[in-house]
């Protein structure tokens, strides 16, 4: 499990860089058949930067070793295009990863607004000022609320938006960052400021994000995950796009998302008992799709 080498390597002073919002459940297999991302791949890169070599069974179960520890293969990169194949070009047997050294400091800002297009623009706003933190999330309050209900981590729940900002590197950097930061988003709307006083704190703030979605099952007993990427600059009217779809076809809809590099998880929430509900569900997602790609946005 993902977050099981993490919590190996992390006392001998280095972790597993790809952290997806299931890190609690899923596999490095997984990781390796999805490419998975997950927030820190803001400044650290998908799996597929973190994958040295891969085992793999064929179709005619020929056993062959995809990439190599040593030093770059010659050659086409056969294990690049292994990584993300969905398991269609065979079985991941064994997996060599690149293991990243923990960071000497690090930084994680809560940041509260009124609502989600202060909190995407400040994003858009860091972004364009020249830092890249180590992760930038934000959650609107239909979910920020179904978290703090489910493990109360000190959310606010009056909040329209929170983002939640890592920075990480050499202490005055960072410290320099995380200030910065916190300007750009006060210029920017947002109502309050925290920063974690602990790694306890930091810790507790993450596990609130990564059981987001688990958190929903308060709400409604089903929901419709999206999972599509717009360029930053688009994110605060694509969100609107997305609540009015959601409205126009009577659905409940809460946004939790990579906010750093643009990538949007929209959830419709539904009650699968509800007789023609996936007719308007099917719908609502079609629409979202549009309006990702109609921003110059792609699947992801």
């Amino acid at each position: 499990v993902n977050l099981d080498l993490t919590k190996h390597l992390t006392p001998l002073g280095y972790h597993f860089a790809p952290d997806p919002s299931s890190q609690q459940v899923c596999t490095i297999g997984g990781n390796v058949g999805n490419n998975s991302g997950g927030p820190h791949c803001l400044a650290y890169g998908v799996t597929n930067a973190h994958i040295l070599a891969i085992e793999v069974v064929l179709a005619d179960s020929e056993i062959v070793t995809l990439g190599g520890l040593d030093a770059e293969p010659s050659g086409y990169d056969l294990r690049g295009v292994f990584i993300g194949g969905e398991g269609m070009l065979g079985i991941t047997t064994k997996v060599a990863v690149r293991i990243t050294p923990n960071p000497p400091s690090v930084r994680t800002l809560l940041l509260s607004f009124d609502t989600p297009r202060d909190a995407a623009a400040t994003v858009s706003a860091v972004i364009a000022a020249g830092i890249v933190p180590a992760a930038m999330e934000v959650m609107d309050q239909g979910i920020t609320i179904a978290v703090e209900n489910y493990v109360n981590v000190g959310y606010p729940r009056d909040a329209g938006a929170v983002l939640l900002a890592e920075v990480d590197g050499l202490p005055d950097g960072v410290d320099i960052d995380a200030q910065r930061i916190s300007d750009i988003g006060r210029q920017h709307g947002a109502t309050d400021v925290r920063q974690a006083a602990s790694d306890e704190e930091r810790m507790l703030l993450w596990k609130g994000r990564k059981t987001a979605f688990g958190a929903v099952a308060q709400i409604a007993p089903n929901y419709y995950l999206h999972d599509t990427v717009v360029p930053r600059s688009k994110l605060a009217d694509t969100l609107e796009e997305v609540y009015r779809i959601a409205d126009e076809h009577d659905l409940a809809v809460v946004n939790v998302f990579h906010a750093g590099d643009g990538n949007l998880h929209p959830l419709l929430l539904f009650n699968g008992q509800e007789p023609g509900i996936y007719d308007r569900v099917h719908a609502a997602g079609a629409k979202i799709v549009e309006a990702s790609l109609a921003a110059g946005g792609v699947l992801s």
